[in-house]
């Protein structure tokens, strides 16, 4: 993935059917990347489960988070916003870009299915601001889909990176394929292989180790 590069567009999109590797290549990176800080936002309990972290539920446990978890900051928004996951989604989203202000280095915004909790209208102004302008603030941001072709059009056009694992419904495929992808190799991948491609230009094929 490209998100340590600063002053650049650094949006990846991890697409994949269930249980290909997607969610675990991003968690991995996550985990091994040099950042500052790491925003998930887990409406569904996975992120704070696999990696064994308490989510943050109010505003107080996002600042306790930030200060004295190494960085890492999932938040549940389900007490805040009990009923209302669209809102949970742009509260975080606008907390997480002004906390990337704040901090040194690089950091990063992970959301999954993220087509869930917006219009398919208009992307929210707090989610466009970490996608669009993230960079300035040495924010990346990682969105984990099954379903690409949910993704907004706005939220497509600034992906800087792409990865798929394996992809099967025609529909879903028509964006990789926009990008170059041959979708009869993303149909055949085994489970854990991937490809990517990034903006600049390159492919990268590999295997996450179990």
């Amino acid at each position: 993935m490209n998100l340590q590069v600063e002053n650049k567009r650094s949006v990846t999109i991890c697409a994949g059917v269930g249980q290909s590797g997607k969610s675990t290549f991003a968690f991995r990176y996550l985990i091994n990347g040099d950042f500052t800080a790491r925003f998930i936002f887990d409406p569904e309990g996975e992120a704070a489960q696999r990696l064994q972290l308490a989510p943050a539920r109010d505003v107080y446990d996002l600042g306790l988070a930030l200060c004295s978890s190494g960085g890492w900051v999932i938040f549940d928004p389900h007490t805040l916003f009990p009923g209302r996951v669209a809102d949970g989604c742009a509260f975080f989203c606008e907390w997480t870009f002004e906390m990337a202000s704040r901090l040194p280095g690089q950091k990063v915004l992970m959301v999954d299915e993220v087509w869930k909790f917006i219009s398919s209208q208009k992307v929210p102004e707090e989610l466009a601001l970490c996608v669009q302008t993230g960079r300035k603030r040495g924010l990346g941001t990682v969105l984990n889909t099954q379903l690409p072709n949910k993704l907004h059009l706005a939220l497509r056009n600034e992906c800087s990176e792409l990865v798929c694992f394996r992809l099967q419904d025609s529909a879903v495929l028509e964006f990789p394929v926009e990008r170059g992808f041959n979708a009869e190799e993303l149909r055949a991948l085994p489970d854990l292989h991937f490809i990517s491609r990034a903006e600049q230009g390159g492919e990268l094929r590999g295997q996450i180790k179990v």
